[in-house]
């Protein structure tokens, strides 16, 4: 509902663009780093810890708005984001810790706007973000299941430069909205809050 939201409000900013507004489309594309940051996991048997995310990429379309030094600037982004995950038997204690990966396919649809002074860019705005699908081989073949919501909300934040068409961005991602809810081990469930933050790195063409 959020996400529909968004997209409605940037649609009417378009139809009803001044007279004296630049209105350009373009691509971006880039890497990211995630951090799944989960509450304490309780539970009897396991230990879940999550550790540094891996390098992700995004790629997608963009348009931007400008109103002399404002502007405001929609994305839809395909993106891939993953964490290292550690799993540790606490029934037995000589069992070696096992070590593997969580990967994410998301559709992000950020929401920036922001001041240009010159060619450096100040920006923040709201994002919307749609799970498409998450794996993990670790925690699959030890029988733990996790359920991620369908749709999350979040904000980004940052500086930028922009040199003619050329954009540049580094951005913050916080989420305002939990990723997940927890685990499912042996058809027990138990519940942990789970977020996801990000460090973006993006470079953009404006035509």
């Amino acid at each position: 509902m959020k996400l529909k939201v968004i997209v409605s409000i940037v649609i009417l900013g378009f139809m009803f663009q001044p007279g004296n507004a630049q209105l350009k489309f373009g691509i971006r594309g880039g890497i990211n780093s995630a951090y799944v940051r989960p509450a304490e996991f309780d539970n009897q048997d396991y230990l879940l810890e999550y550790k540094s995310g891996d390098i992700g990429f995004h790629f997608g379309v963009m348009g931007q708005l400008k109103i002399a030094s404002f502007f405001i600037q929609p994305e839809i982004l395909f993106s891939t984001a993953s964490t290292d995950i550690q799993l540790s038997d606490l029934n037995n204690a000589s069992a070696a810790k096992q070590i593997g990966e969580q990967k994410f396919n998301k559709l992000d649809v950020p929401i920036i706007a922001g001041f240009k002074i010159g060619p450096l860019k100040l920006q923040a705005g709201p994002i919307g973000t749609v799970m498409l699908k998450s794996k993990s081989d670790l925690l699959e073949k030890n029988g733990i299941s996790q359920a991620y919501k369908g749709a999350t909300f979040g904000y980004q934040a940052g500086i930028g430069l922009e040199l003619t068409s050329l954009l540049i961005d580094l951005k913050y991602e916080g989420n305002l909205s939990k990723l997940g809810d927890g685990v499912t081990i042996l058809g027990q469930d138990f519940y942990f809050d789970q977020r996801m933050n990000q460090l973006i790195l993006s470079i953009g063409f404006l035509f």
